[in-house]
C-alpha cells in the first residue's frame, strides 16, 4: 500500500479495515485458485500463494477497483516452494517467495504500479510490458469509463451497458471510443491467455507456485 503512513492514525485504521475486508472477499471469491490464502502482513502489505498464474490480471483489477483508497504496488514471483504449504501465505520459504520480494522491491524503487513479474524467464519482459501498458490506460479513466470497462470485461454489449446504466447508447459509445475500453479488454485477455497457455503448463509441470505480493 503506497504511502499509507501519510494518513492520520484514524484514517489509516479505517483504510486498513477496508483493506482487510477486501482480503476476505478475495479469499472467498478465488478460493479454487489460492494455494495459501491471502494474508495481511506488517499492516500495509499482503501476500498469497496461487496455483495458477492466469488469475493474476483479475486479482489486480479487483484490488484497484474495490480498494480506491490508496495505490497498491504488486509483485508476482514464479518458482518452487521449499517448505510445506500453509493455510495462509506466511511462515514458508523458497525461490517463489524470494522472487516475489524482488519484484515488490523493484516496484518500490522504480515507483511502478500495475504489477511486476519475476522468475517467469523469457516471459518477464512481455508480462511486465503488458502490465505497465494496461495500468497506464486504466489510470487515465474517469470513474464512468472504468464502470463501462468493468461491464465490457464481463462480456456485456454496449447496448446492454446503456440499458443497465440507464444512459443513451450514444453516451456509452463516446465513452468507449475516448477511453479505448474495447482495446483494453482485448489486451487484458491476451495477457491472461499468455499466463494460462504459456505459464500455467510450466508451473504445473515443475510443481511450482505463483507468489502474489
Amino acid at each position: 500500500m503506497v504511502r499509507s503512513r501519510d494518513l492520520s492514525p484514524a484514517r489509516r485504521r479505517a483504510t486498513q479495515n477496508r483493506f482487510a475486508d477486501l482480503i476476505k472477499r478475495l479469499n472467498r471469491d478465488y478460493r479454487k485458485a489460492v494455494a495459501s490464502k491471502f494474508i495481511i502482513t506488517l499492516g500495509d502489505e499482503f501476500q498469497s500463494l496461487l496455483n495458477t498464474a492466469s488469475i493474476v490480471p483479475e486479482i489486480i483489477w479487483r484490488l484497484e477497483s474495490d480498494f480506491p483508497d490508496r495505490e497498491l504496488r504488486v509483485g508476482i514471483g514464479l518458482g518452487k516452494l521449499d517448505t510445506p504449504i500453509q493455510p495462509y501465505a506466511i511462515n514458508m520459504d523458497g525461490p517463489v517467495l524470494h522472487r516475489a520480494r524482488e519484484a515488490i522491491n523493484d516496484a518500490k524503487r522504480a515507483k511502478i504500479l500495475g504489477g511486476i513479474f519475476r522468475g517467469f524467464g523469457e516471459w518477464d519482459s512481455v508480462l511486465n510490458g503488458l502490465a505497465g501498458l494496461l495500468w497506464f490506460q486504466r489510470s487515465q479513466w474517469t470513474p464512468a469509463q472504468r464502470r463501462i470497462a468493468s461491464l465490457l470485461r464481463c462480456g456485456m454489449s454496449q447496448a446492454d451497458i446503456a440499458a443497465k446504466l440507464r444512459i443513451r447508447p450514444q453516451v456509452v459509445s463516446r465513452q468507449v471510443q475516448s477511453s479505448g475500453c474495447v482495446q483494453y479488454v482485448a489486451g487484458e485477455r491476451a495477457w491472461s491467455m499468455i499466463l494460462r497457455n504459456q505459464i500455467d503448463p510450466l508451473l504445473h509441470s515443475k510443481h511450482g507456485r505463483v507468489k502474489f505480493h
